[in-house]
């Protein structure tokens, strides 16, 4: 308990961690974030994702959910190495591009409900989202609340996840007409929690959303039902 109240404020930093590249855009797809290498995806997709509908506008990524970003990941979800979510805010604020109108473009986390966050201490996304818009000098909105309490999405096998988190979020009475909104959350894996989010985002009025995230895992990886 004491870890999740008073998380640890050790400033992430090995030389292994020096060694790590963020990735750059033609390693993913920006539809559904997947790994795919230069000339893997077109307009349309890559072969994860063509033909299917994507919520969000595009995606920005850091990496894969693969070693060693998953092991930070956890590290900073569930150890209390809260400084990690500076860290990955900084770098997605260098990657998700410019806005078409610099002044209507905001920044929103996905959101923790109060149980979760009471027990962890802090809410990463919220961090990785305020750091980010630090860096590009853009206001952080908490857009959107979590009234409902939902097992995590990682208790809940990939098909049922649409319907573990379907109504548990909420937006929190603000007006996004004719803004761009910026979404940051950790980690993207069936797309279940993000496409919640954006359509009350859209519903709110954004013209388009961004969706950051510090790692997606990608369906070809062995270990991506499990995350």
């Amino acid at each position: 308990m004491v870890n999740e109240l008073f998380p640890s404020v050790l400033e992430p930093g090995t030389d292994r961690a020096e060694r790590w590249r963020p990735d750059r855009a033609g390693d993913y797809c920006p539809r559904c974030g997947a790994s795919c290498g230069a000339g893997g995806a077109t307009p349309a997709g890559c072969a994860f994702c063509v033909g299917q509908r994507i919520a969000w506008h595009r995606i920005v990524r850091l990496g894969a959910y693969a070693p060693p970003l998953d092991a930070r990941v956890r590290t900073m979800k569930f150890h209390g190495h809260w400084r990690w979510a500076s860290r990955y805010g900084r770098l997605l604020g260098r990657r998700v591009g410019r806005p078409i109108d610099p002044q209507r473009i905001v920044v929103a986390p996905t959101p923790m409900h109060w149980l979760r966050r009471w027990r962890r201490g802090y809410n990463q996304a919220k961090l990785m989202a305020e750091t980010l818009a630090a860096t590009r000098g853009w206001p952080m909105v908490e857009a959107l609340v979590r009234p409902r309490h939902t097992p995590p999405q990682t208790a809940v096998p990939v098909s049922g996840r649409a319907a573990n988190v379907r109504g548990s979020f909420a937006l929190a009475g603000v007006d996004l007409t004719g803004y761009e909104v910026v979404l940051v959350d950790d980690v993207k894996t069936s797309g279940a929690t993000l496409s919640a989010c954006v359509r009350l985002l859209r519903e709110a009025g954004a013209v388009s959303v961004t969706a950051a995230v510090a790692a997606v895992a990608d369906p070809q990886h062995a270990g991506f039902k499990r995350t």
